[in-house]
């Protein structure tokens, strides 16, 4: 089991597509836990004038997802980057996705806006 981390379009797809990407999670990883850093929250809050805002927190709230403090002045990507490692990162950002499959790790991310699929799964 891994846990996941959330990119800043993971904290918003909930409110621009019908999709249970928290019961998908659950479903594949049963146990896990969800989590986003506080840089990801600052950016899903800021994004078209605040829209997600109180959405955002709410969602983080009613999921349980747990806020993780960063450290230093680093850009979200290449802080998520770092922490593929550890953690399964769940990013519609095709960059931030490469990236992390060129590191060796898996990524999930939402296919056709009907599912999550994880990519390099087989490298845990």
């Amino acid at each position: 089991m891994r846990d996941i981390i959330l990119d800043t379009n993971f904290l918003t797809a909930p409110f621009q597509m019908n999709l249970g990407i928290f019961q998908e999670f659950e479903e594949k990883y049963p146990g896990c836990s969800i989590y986003t850093i506080d840089r990801v929250v600052e950016e899903a809050k800021s994004i078209e004038e605040g829209k997600y805002g109180d959405l955002v927190e709410q969602l983080i709230e009613k999921e349980g997802i747990q806020v993780l403090e960063t450290e230093g002045n680093g850009f979200v990507d290449d802080l998520l980057v770092d922490l593929s490692d550890e953690f399964l990162i769940a990013t519609n950002d095709k960059e931030l996705k490469d990236r992390i499959t060129e590191e060796g790790n898996p990524v999930a991310y939402i296919r056709n806006q009907s599912h999550v699929r994880v990519d390099n799964e087989d490298f845990y």
